[in-house]
């Protein structure tokens, strides 16, 4: 006989099927942070779009303006569909409907010249070599291609718009990257300041603290669709690089309250406990609310989906492929259960270090602008908070045997062992006692051992060679190459500062020997062979621009100002950069004569 519980539960297994399997769907945005969530964030229009494959790219139609407002169009849809699924319509009236009622994507934005750039910026022009000089002022010519303002007229209209509104101009990546985004500006930043464009950096700082004055952070990026998520946490770093550039202590002080509001968001949302040698520790992850597709990536979502076996949580995967996202590196398989398909994605089970090391560098930076306004009180707290979570990272990342630092796998309770450039990010945030000089060498050590610096194109994100997703083997990005480089360069130890400047020759040569072939800087680089190329794979096409690429080598040729030169056997340098941004795939370009490669080589050695 039935006792009452199990027939309760019975009758709530025919009603709602397996317990656990359907939970509450979390939209990327809702009525809760957004008037037109219906059209850019869920319904039927979006799905419509996307099932009929109405643009290659999902995130062409969510940028795409309304040319009314958004219950007028979802109400017209009504009218004319129903409740008809999309599998029920046709293809050619879904492209009618869009037609009639959607402005082309990118239109509510506007070109827009930085009233601080300059052609020849005098930091610029202290770079001993002439050729990359040149190339410094062509790179430096791109902020003005890159320069973008929202167009006044939509605060009136914000409903229209999947577009976030900020009030003042800022520099976008480039390609399908035609607004702000959160992790790029640190590297973009860091460029702007190269060139001497400090307003440009203070409006963006001041866009981004916007967001998190509004939002109580910073999104992914400036849509609406990325209301549920954010990015790795740079925005302290940028106050912290412009205030060395400018010492301009009322700006720190202007933005320490939404510092410490966007640090209490990761402290109250994505921080978790873990248990270890008997202790517990409190640390963070990247755990977005979200559980349904990507908008952005609406279709090749819902067909990842499909292929997850039997039984499998749909809104799992997609709550662990936007917390992914969130992280910056969508994807990898660094997030991967068997670290090789998509569908084992687990990242809302991976305790990431880089996201750590990050916060710990939050927390000095906090200490340090406390400090520089006077605010002794502030900057103690900030100290000791320092110091407890670098105790937390040592005792949680960091592995002795390997002498590095790992993710770490709640479901597997150990380290992920395989290679990533997010192990040397505590290096870069000085996470660990500096007085330790064996530290960067020990890290040094285990990347030499793991082969990441036999490439000359730079190094790559992960030796992985069992996926094809873009932050994997054999691409390499400036923002970990940069990383690596700052890490071991900022080291007390007189080796690994060297052994950085020779990685930095290497990035560096390896991105001017691509824009030498093609006129672009690209958003990633094929570090492999002898001869580099923009790098491929993941959900799109390689994009041109780029920001943070040119943010990072920027950085690079000031801080190595009078220690890198070209090969004096290099071809002719002289390249006019394309101003019509592509978004096709990069052809797969010749290689240089292996004699250059040997010239280049001979000529470091000289000059090291």
């Amino acid at each position: 006989m039935l006792n009452p519980w199990n027939f309760f539960v019975f009758v709530l297994f025919i009603i709602c099927g397996p317990l656990g399997s359907n939970q509450v769907e979390v939209h990327v945005c809702d009525t809760t942070n957004s008037n037109n969530s219906f059209i850019y964030c869920n319904g039927p229009i979006l799905d419509a779009v996307n099932y009929h494959s109405l643009y290659n790219d999902s995130k062409e139609f969510v940028d795409m303006p309304l040319k009314d407002d958004p219950q007028i169009v979802y109400n017209a849809w009504r009218a004319k569909y129903g409740n008809q699924s999309s599998a029920n319509l046709n293809k050619s009236d879904v492209q009618a409907f869009v037609n009639q009622y959607f402005s082309a994507a990118g239109t509510e934005l506007v070109v827009c010249t930085p009233d601080d750039w300059q052609e020849k910026p005098p930091k610029l022009a202290t770079i001993a070599d002439p050729k990359l000089r040149e190339w410094a002022y062509k790179l430096n010519g791109i902020w003005k291609q890159l320069c973008r303002k929202i167009d006044p007229a939509i605060e009136q209209h914000t409903s229209r718009y999947s577009l976030l509104y900020v009030p003042n101009s800022f520099i976008v990546p480039g390609g399908r990257f035609r607004e702000f985004y959160y992790w790029d500006a640190y590297w973009i930043i860091k460029g702007l300041i190269a060139s001497d464009m400090y307003n440009t950096t203070r409006s963006m700082i001041r866009n981004l603290a916007s967001m998190v004055d509004k939002y109580g952070f910073v999104p992914n990026g400036g849509r609406v669709y990325y209301l549920q998520r954010s990015q790795p946490p740079f925005l302290a770093a940028m106050v912290y690089e412009l205030y060395e550039a400018t010492n301009d202590k009322a700006f720190v002080a202007e933005l320490l309250p939404t510092l410490l509001k966007e640090l209490n968001f990761w402290n109250e949302k994505r921080m978790t406990d873990v248990q270890m040698n008997g202790k517990s520790f409190k640390v963070y992850q990247y755990k977005t609310a979200s559980n349904v597709p990507r908008p952005e990536s609406y279709r090749v979502d819902t067909q990842n989906s499909a292929k997850l076996a039997n039984g499998a949580d749909q809104q799992q995967f997609y709550q662990d492929l936007a917390s992914a996202a969130e992280s910056g590196w969508d994807f990898s398989t660094r997030w991967f259960s068997d670290y090789k398909t998509l569908t084992s994605i687990e990242t809302t089970k991976v305790l990431p270090v880089d996201l750590n090391g990050l916060l710990c560098w939050n927390m000095d930076i906090m200490e340090y602008l406390y400090e520089q306004i006077g605010d002794t009180k502030n900057s103690q707290i900030f100290r000791n908070k320092r110091a407890d979570f670098r105790d937390t990272v040592q005792n949680v990342f960091y592995n002795r045997t390997d002498g590095t630092w790992y993710d770490y796998n709640l479901r597997t309770q150990s380290h992920n062992p395989r290679f990533y450039t997010s192990t040397a990010v505590p290096l870069f945030t000085n996470c660990y006692n500096t007085l330790n000089t064996g530290k960067s060498q020990k890290v040094f050590d285990y990347m030499d051992k793991m082969g990441v610096f036999t490439y000359p194109g730079g190094i790559p994100t992960s030796m992985s060679q069992e996926s094809d997703q873009q932050w994997d083997f054999p691409n390499g990005w400036s923002p970990n190459n940069h990383m690596i480089i700052e890490g071991l360069r900022k080291s007390a130890n007189p080796e690994m500062q060297d052994k950085g400047f020779l990685i930095a020759s290497k990035w560096v040569m390896g991105n001017f020997r691509v824009f030498y072939e093609t006129g672009h800087m690209w958003e990633k680089y094929n570090v492999i062979g002898s001869y580099p190329q923009p790098g491929s794979g993941g959900e799109y096409d390689v994009q041109d621009g780029f920001g943070w690429s040119n943010g990072a080598i920027l950085d690079l040729l000031l801080t190595y100002n009078d220690r890198l030169f070209v090969p004096e056997n290099f071809v002719n340098t002289t390249v006019t950069p394309s101003v019509e941004s592509t978004t096709k795939s990069a052809p797969k370009y010749a290689k240089l004569p292996w004699v250059l490669v040997f010239a280049f080589m001979i000529r470091q050695l000289f000059n090291y």
